[in-house]
């Protein structure tokens, strides 16, 4: 009986080391990016232990460079890896929704500048554009006051136009993303005002203190322009 209970002594510590494996299994998708599929306790872990246990799963792997997510549920992680040692760069969970009750509407102020040409309806144009305004709900969101000034092609003087644009934020990596919104604009044309409704689409290219921007215009009476401007972020 004593030699039973010396060895359960014995085994205690090694059964109290132990630990569910932080991940249930892994894939490769069709552009080699590495999947794993976390099990629920991966959640609980601080980031330095989450970083622990994908420098296991890699060194496993075999992976020693590239890109790697961990697939959680309604949730995930991006991580880079350099030399065998990975590095979590971003992470993102459906469970906060960015319009719930417990949202931070705070955001960054930013102002733009770009140049801008329009084709299609009967005046084709050059522009130049500005704005003015601040990100919303954790940075999803955008929603600007903008300022332009056309030049219609062979016309003597040009036109301005006052008018808000709101738009979605969607990164798809450190480095951009895509955003695509809509605007209303008042058109002062040589004195008669004009409203006109427009749908925006672009991608950002992500620079430390803002980004550079090509945006697509698709305006009403078949008018569609370029947009290439940059943003600078006035408050971090």
């Amino acid at each position: 009986m004593k030699s039973v209970l010396i060895v359960l002594v014995l085994l205690l510590p090694a059964y109290a080391a132990a630990s569910p494996s932080a991940f249930k299994g892994s894939r490769v998708n069709g552009a080699g990016v590495t999947y794993l599929e976390a099990a629920p306790v991966y959640d609980q872990l601080s980031l330095t232990a989450k970083a622990a246990e994908v420098a296991i799963a890699v060194k496993e792997l075999g992976l020693t460079s590239g890109r790697l997510v961990v697939k959680q549920e309604a949730a995930g992680e991006l991580w880079t890896i350099k030399a065998g040692t990975p590095s979590r760069l971003d992470a993102w969970s459906d469970k906060s929704l960015p319009l719930g009750q417990n949202a931070n509407p705070a955001g960054r102020w930013f102002a733009s500048f770009g140049m801008q040409g329009m084709s299609g309806g009967d005046y084709p144009s050059g522009a130049i554009n500005m704005r003015l305004g601040s990100t919303l709900y954790k940075n999803r969101y955008d929603v600007a006051l903008t300022y332009d000034y056309y030049k219609l092609r062979d016309a003597l003087e040009g036109r301005t136009s006052l008018g808000l644009v709101g738009r979605a934020l969607m990164p798809v990596s450190p480095y951009g993303g895509w955003n695509i919104g809509a605007q209303l604009l008042n058109v002062n044309n040589y004195g008669v005002r004009q409203g006109t409704l427009g749908i925006v689409a672009g991608i950002n290219v992500f620079l430390p203190r803002g980004s550079f921007d090509i945006t697509l215009n698709l305006q009403d009476q078949g008018n569609y322009g370029l947009l290439a401007g940059y943003t600078v972020f006035i408050t971090r």
